[in-house]
């Protein structure tokens, strides 16, 4: 029996390469009459950063300040992903029902997309070799690199290319 696919968790940092990789997902959707979640994970404020902030202001407003940005910027990524999905799709998402849910998670990369796959009992995990963050001679961001190691779900990994290749040809028929 061949394995079926009907959910598919594609993972955005939201970069350059976000277009060609989403299209990616969205293609192997229509052929497997699967459903997308989308995922982008806001990792925390790091610890230099904190520090910082907590050498400056008592603690409980550190903590009050965090909560109250990492709620707004949660709910506008969220914006701009459903904002991206339907200039994608050509479509609003309450006309398709190729996404099944847009998540925007608070955490580290790794273990919220590890989470999420077992959430939404994804078949397939899609996302890009590396965000623009990524060194360019790497083929592999850290991300990437760990999911592909710890994941118990195939992992599809799509080159982000730069130039006439970063636009995913038309599949042939």
């Amino acid at each position: 029996m061949f394995p079926q696919i009907k959910t598919i968790l594609y993972t955005t940092a939201l970069g350059s390469h976000t277009r060609p990789v989403f299209r990616f997902a969205v293609d192997l959707a229509q052929r497997y009459d699967a459903r997308i979640v989308l995922l982008h994970v806001v990792e925390p404020l790091n610890n230099s950063v904190r520090f910082l902030m907590e050498s400056y202001l008592p603690l409980e407003k550190v903590e009050e300040l965090h909560r109250e940005a990492t709620s707004g910027i949660l709910e506008k990524f969220h914006q701009r992903l459903e904002a991206f999905c339907s200039e994608e799709l050509g479509a609003t998402l309450a006309q398709t029902d190729l996404i099944a849910e847009i998540r925007v998670v608070n955490g580290a990369p790794h273990e919220v997309i590890l989470s999420e796959a077992d959430r939404c009992a994804a078949d397939l995990i899609v996302m890009g070799s590396h965000s623009d963050s990524a060194r360019r001679f790497d083929f592999l961001g850290s991300t990437t690199r760990r999911i592909t190691y710890m994941s118990k779900r195939p992992v599809l990994i799509v080159p982000a290319t730069d130039g006439p290749h970063n636009e995913w040809p038309d599949a042939p028929a």
